[in-house]
């Protein structure tokens, strides 16, 4: 069912909605329409009792099982190529590590900035349903694909013994064959940009954000949604990296390929139950109206008189005051004969006109810039942590007892697993303890101890690495080194997610307008995919 879109920015407002180690961060805020100012008591009724009745009809909790199995099983599968995929690149496709740590993180990084397009393209043409469509389909075909390389071994380089391995005497994959990976890599992206963002906002999208009530079942929503994320990503690293690695790459990516085609089954089987909102709009097309509108304007002089710029049709309290900072971009909020009809009646085109709160709202952003950019190391170590722990545990001992050995792609459960635990230990604990003191832990201060736990884990890992080095010069295959030395990188830089990533989040939320609340957050997710 099609309705009207709504906007939603209340649903990071009330459901505390956090996002850490799986970069899902929803893009779904709406720049201020021009539209009359109405009686806001009539309006909210009006909303309420639509809602309700749609409710009823569609969405709500029986849309849930869908929309949860879609996820879950879809980040199953995603989760594991990202666990496991650098030990299938150096393995079987006969990549050197560094050329495959390039490959992985331009992949992730592709993945990171994909979603956006996805959101734009859903706010904007293709609304949520579809886009979500399209990127199941796509992850789909992208695990066939993948399990068809590890099936068919024309795909691949020929097998390698360990020791030439070692010896970097492998055969590399041909021109044909890096293109078969490249293209498997590029579905990846595709089918990201589809899904990421757009997944839990559609989910949110199924209860009423007018009343209370709504509004408690989207936060219970949420708490399961990530549930079931955390849950479905640590089965990806442990038991599917298990078949992978212990039983056959064919079979782990088969299963891969299932989950994926029962996750489209999962969601297109709620299709009849969805309420589906009809696309509106981006606010990336506002922030474009500005730069458009003030290069168009860029002649113009800035006036002295407040009544010569332009301000959105809304209600008094929500307009914003015009900053000289940035001044240049004021020149879109310019009003001129051009914008008015022959009755006297202001009559703006968008690209031309555009309102004092939009300008306000673009200022807001590129202010932030600077700080973001503070952000991308962090990044990297997160990036590199994840990668190089992977190979070195490819070279340690990584038996548990006489006959289970523990895959490579295993140890990143640790970060996971202490991620999961010290979110709501920080939510439950640590912020009412402070609060029954008088104290509170800024945003700037929760980035700051990320930031830290990052370097004591980093600090931590080149230890690790140093001893690692001096086992290695043995010359022996597998060193006499256990690989559980890798636990305590990994947990500290777990820990120090939650603080760092989500305080990002939390940051950009609080120090944004209400209307690119949403957008800016967003951004933060560009600098994860260049560091």
């Amino acid at each position: 069912m099609d309705i009207d879109g709504k906007d939603r920015k209340e649903i990071l407002e009330k459901t505390n909605h956090r996002v850490s180690f799986i970069s899902m961060i929803p893009c779904t805020s709406h720049f201020r329409r021009f539209q009359p100012p109405q009686d806001s008591a009539e309006k909210d009724l009006e909303k309420h009792s639509t809602a309700k009745v749609k409710e009823k009809e569609f969405g709500g909790w029986k849309t849930f099982p869908f929309i949860i199995g879609n996820e879950i099983c879809s980040t199953a599968a995603a989760g594991n190529m990202s666990a496991n995929m650098i030990v299938y690149l150096t393995t079987q496709f006969n990549i050197k590590n560094i050329q495959a740590t390039n490959i992985i993180n331009i992949s992730n990084g592709g993945s990171q900035v994909a979603p956006l397009v996805g959101a734009f393209l859903a706010d904007s043409y293709l609304g949520r349903f579809w886009t979500i469509s399209i990127g199941s389909v796509v992850s789909f075909l992208a695990l066939v694909l993948l399990t068809l390389t590890a099936i068919i071994s024309s795909l691949r380089p020929p097998e390698c013994s360990p020791q030439l391995q070692a010896a970097g005497s492998c055969h590399g994959p041909s021109t044909a064959q890096y293109g078969v990976l490249y293209f498997y890599l590029a579905l990846i992206i595709v089918a990201s940009g589809g899904i990421n963002f757009n997944s839990s906002a559609f989910g949110a999208d199924q209860f009423d954000k007018t009343s209370a009530e709504g509004m408690k079942k989207i936060h219970t929503f949420f708490n399961w949604y990530y549930f079931g994320l955390y849950s479905s990503f640590i089965i990806a690293a442990t038991v599917i990296v298990y078949i992978q690695t212990n039983v056959s790459w064919a079979w782990g990516f088969g299963i891969c390929a299932v989950l994926t085609g029962i996750s489209a089954a999962f969601f297109f089987g709620g299709t009849k139950f969805y309420v589906r909102n009809r696309p509106e709009g981006s606010p990336f097309t506002g922030l474009a109206q500005v730069v458009v509108a003030c290069v168009r304007k860029w002649h113009l002089q800035l006036p002295s008189k407040a009544d010569d710029y332009y301000h959105a049709q809304i209600m008094e309290s929500e307009r914003l005051s015009l900053t000289q900072q940035l001044r240049f971009l004021n020149k879109a909020a310019i009003k001129t004969s051009q914008e008015f009809v022959s009755d006297g009646q202001l009559n703006p085109n968008p690209w031309k006109l555009c309102s004092v709160e939009q300008v306000e709202e673009l200022k807001s952003i590129l202010k932030t810039l600077p700080i973001l950019s503070t952000a991308i190391i962090p990044s990297i170590m997160a990036s590199q942590q994840i990668t190089f722990s992977v190979l070195q545990a490819l070279t340690m001992d990584r038996h548990l007892g006489r006959h289970f050995q523990i895959p490579a792609a295993s140890f990143i459960v640790f970060s996971i697993l202490s991620s999961a635990i010290m979110l709501p230990i920080y939510d439950r604990v640590i912020v009412p303890s402070l609060a029954r003191k008088g104290l509170k832990i800024t945003y700037l201060q929760r980035i700051g101890i990320g930031m830290i736990l990052y370097c004591v884990g980093l600090a931590v890992a080149a230890m690790v690495e140093s001893k690692r080095l001096n086992a290695e010069k043995s010359g022996a295959m597998v060193l006499q080194m256990s690989a559980l030395w890798l636990i305590p990188q990994n947990v500290i830089m777990g820990l120090a997610d939650p603080f760092q990533s989500v305080g990002w989040i939390d940051f950009f939320y609080n120090q944004f307008p209400e209307a690119v609340r949403s957008t800016a957050v967003s951004i933060v997710s560009i600098a994860a995919a260049m560091g």
